[in-house]
């Protein structure tokens, strides 16, 4: 299992070697860049252009400055912003903690839907409660995670006045008011989750309930819910993890939709407000750190394997 997990390990380097060098050849082929951006509002000269280019660096080709991006983070240094001279580590330090908290409550918030609402199908399968939360998990599955944040707004922000709709404190600062900041961001990014995790859910629990062991302790006269808490669903978790994980993966994109909705300051709404800068140091800071959290996850999600069922392996998986 540890050599295992050192191959993966070690198989990331080249991984993320690649996906910087298409990242950052596809960042730079983008229309303009941070200097003409910085001169836009006063409307400097060609001269003043080519002189701030040149300050900046982007006068060089593209494979040196990818080269001299690659030392730098080899060295743990991500480089400094163009256009406000941060470095780039302490942008991320500032805007992570935003994310990871909405991140959080949205996975336990799907977990805890999703999760029971599956169970919950499966047990009754085609009484009435079935078909309607079945109906639900679909509608949520089809929601587009934009125009489910724009409701919850007009709804809970603008109708009834109820929750603040953009803005951030810091739970540290003001509890009451983060969790108040926190209910409709989480709220849009955990449906969306939680829709397919309760589908997976009910499926696996369809197939674990008709094995023979089941039925087994059926005949033994068990009680339900220790049937289905502790024989079925410990069973059926391997492909609900599975389902949890994929939908983390695909989440940490909406993250980048819904602190731009709603004016979070995460390193989502940080990534797409210094694409619009051609602010390329932190663009790829913050894609390297996303691209490595997902590569994480997925370690992460194969040993957490091993534990629930011992029959997996991560040499053979």
């Amino acid at each position: 299992m540890l050599n295992s997990i050192i191959r993966k390990v070690v198989l990331t380097i080249p991984l993320l070697l690649l996906v910087s060098i298409i990242m950052f050849t596809v960042i730079n082929m983008l229309p303009g860049n941070a200097a003409m951006v910085m001169l836009s509002d006063i409307g400097g000269s060609v001269e003043q252009l080519d002189a701030l280019e040149e300050e900046l660096g982007l006068d060089q080709p593209v494979y040196v400055r990818y080269f001299q991006w690659l030392n730098g983070f080899v060295h743990g240094n991500l480089g400094e912003s163009y256009l406000t001279s941060q470095p780039v580590i302490k942008r991320i330090q500032e805007r992570l903690p935003v994310t990871l908290e909405l991140i959080g409550i949205s996975i336990g918030l799907a977990v805890l839907i999703g999760i029971p609402t599956g169970i919950i199908c499966a047990v009754k399968r085609n009484k009435p409660i079935d078909y309607v939360l079945s109906t639900l998990t679909m509608v949520g599955v089809g929601i587009p995670q934009f125009w489910l944040g724009i409701l919850l707004i007009l709804l809970l922000s603008v109708n009834l006045h109820w929750l603040p709709a953009s803005g951030f404190v810091r739970f540290s600062v003001d509890a009451a008011k983060n969790i108040q900041i926190m209910i409709m961001p989480s709220v849009t990014l955990a449906l969306s989750l939680a829709a397919p995790i309760a589908r997976q859910t009910r499926s696996a629990m369809l197939d674990t309930l008709n094995q023979d062991y089941i039925l087994t302790a059926k005949a033994k006269g068990q009680r339900g819910s220790v049937i289905y808490m502790v024989h079925a669903l410990r069973n059926a978790l391997v492909p609900v993890i599975t389902a949890i994980t994929s939908q983390i993966n695909s989440m940490i994109g909406g993250v980048f939709v819904i602190e731009t909705l709603f004016l979070l300051p995460g390193m989502g709404k940080s990534m797409v407000d210094a694409i619009y800068q051609r602010d390329y140091p932190i663009v790829m800071g913050v894609a390297m750190i996303v691209v490595t959290c997902i590569v994480l996850i997925n370690l992460l999600t194969d040993i957490i394997y091993i534990f629930i069922d011992p029959r997996i392996s991560l040499s053979k998986k």
